[in-house]
């Protein structure tokens, strides 16, 4: 606590909320997030790189 400062000015900001759920891993995305929508899917990158993309 520091002396002459409100606790709200010194407490850590609130963790922010997942926005969506990749339905293939179920990892949280968060506002800002990349994410693809392959049929009414949430893919996130990680599983859209790792499922679907491959080097000719």
């Amino acid at each position: 606590m520091i002396e002459g400062y409100d606790e709200w000015k010194t407490a850590l900001p609130d963790e922010p909320k997942p926005v969506a759920y990749c339905d293939i891993c179920g990892e949280p995305l968060y506002e800002g997030d990349y994410i693809t929508d392959i049929c009414g899917e949430n893919w996130c990158d990680e599983c859209l790189n790792g499922d679907l993309r491959r080097m000719l």
